[in-house]
């Protein structure tokens, strides 16, 4: 027996409104979305195959993801920052943050193999949490993770 886990980390800052537009929040931000999709589309699952339309504009940026021995979300938090950081794009998110016509969100996803996780965010990584109005964080049991 082995006290050896891992854990597959990744996170997401998406932007969703429906009635701010994706280029409205990519020209606010400087930054061109990983992934999004426009209020009006259609849309099909993959897993159920429901079909149906979209209901509000998202603009997402995501970190990698990574595989680590122990619960480590400041890489991930890190390579966000990079890319949404500087006053200029801080500034924008905080009043994305404060329009009432849309949410930032960071989501935290992590996978184990472990029963549980829990993290160290320091002070810096605190406040570019701040810049959202929700943090989510989701962790999934897996009984093997590749490392």
């Amino acid at each position: 027996m082995t006290d050896d886990y891992l854990f597959k980390i990744s996170c997401e800052v998406g932007v969703t409104s429906s009635e701010i537009s994706v280029e409205e929040i990519t020209e606010k931000l400087g930054v061109s979305p990983h992934r999004f999709f426009r209020k009006g589309e259609e849309f099909s699952s993959r897993h159920s195959g429901t079909k149906g339309v979209r209901g509000y504009n998202l603009w997402a940026v995501s970190s990698s993801e990574r595989i680590f021995k122990y619960e480590n979300v400041r890489p991930a938090i890190k390579e966000l920052r990079k890319i949404l950081g500087g006053k200029k794009r801080e500034r924008a998110l905080l009043e994305l943050k404060n329009d009432k016509r849309c949410d930032v969100s960071m989501f935290i996803r992590v996978e184990t193999d472990d029963a549980g996780i829990g993290m160290d965010v320091l002070e810096d990584e605190i406040a570019f949490l701040n810049l959202m109005n929700w943090v989510h964080i989701t962790c999934l049991p897996n009984q093997e993770i590749d490392g």
